[in-house]
């Protein structure tokens, strides 16, 4: 089960700046399928939080500035999931503001990612934000319980998936990943046959711990070092 706030937020994070014209980051926002968006000064810091009930009544010309709500609520990244459910509990924000230890934004976290988070499910994120990984170049799947049901969406092709292996009370952790020819088949015959897996994963698989993620590839090769992170 996922224990920190960086676990489940959104890292691909879709900001404003304060003089945004209001209208074009309503636009932008309702492309994206999201609820709002955080504002952040020329150093990365965040300075408010603008959602789209700001927006909606906006006048011609108006900025960003004069419509968000200021200061925005943080959450430092390395904080527990229980610590952001009290902080949104208090200042009834549904979103916070995910910030490192130089105060700069890394992500947005919404309400539901920390009811997910508590309740130990997958956090997905809106189909807009592609998971890309700019360590190895690929776009990730977002997480899924290993299940025939979500191996179906996996590529029927080359790529490479990894394994997260998901306990109450312990934070998430990857446990493998590999490089396969076909990705979905790989998966399947993982689900099939869970007594044939790598032995450390064994029970893992035979009790329905484990989530994956996963990533096309042009051609079969040796991405098991790339591993991401537990959350992409």
């Amino acid at each position: 089960m996922a224990v920190a706030v960086q676990e489940v937020m959104n890292h691909e994070m879709f900001s404003v700046g304060a003089d945004d014209l209001a209208d074009h980051v309503q636009r932008h926002i309702l492309a994206l399928g999201i609820t709002g968006a955080p504002v952040i000064d020329a150093t990365g810091r965040p300075v408010g939080f603008v959602s789209l009930r700001d927006l909606t009544s906006a006048p011609p010309g108006a900025r960003v500035a004069s419509r968000m709500g200021a200061p925005a609520e943080l959450i430092g990244q390395h904080a527990t999931i229980r610590e952001a459910a009290e902080r949104m509990a208090e200042t009834s924000h549904h979103h916070l503001v995910v910030i490192d230890a130089d105060g700069v934004a890394v992500g947005v976290l919404g309400s539901l990612d920390v009811v997910r988070g508590l309740i130990g499910r997958p956090t997905p994120h809106p189909d807009a934000f592609p998971h890309f990984d700019p360590r190895t170049g690929l776009v990730w799947s977002n997480d899924a319980q290993l299940s025939f049901a979500a191996v179906a969406s996996a590529p029927d092709g080359p790529g490479v998936y990894v394994l997260i292996e998901a306990v109450v009370g312990r934070p998430n952790r990857v446990v493998w990943s590999e490089g396969t020819d076909n990705v979905r088949l790989s998966l399947r015959d993982l689900l099939a046959r869970p007594a044939r897996a790598p032995g450390h994963l064994i029970d893992a698989a035979l009790s329905g711990r484990l989530w994956f993620r996963c990533a096309s590839t042009g051609a079969h090769n040796s991405l098991a070092a790339a591993e991401p992170g537990t959350s992409p």
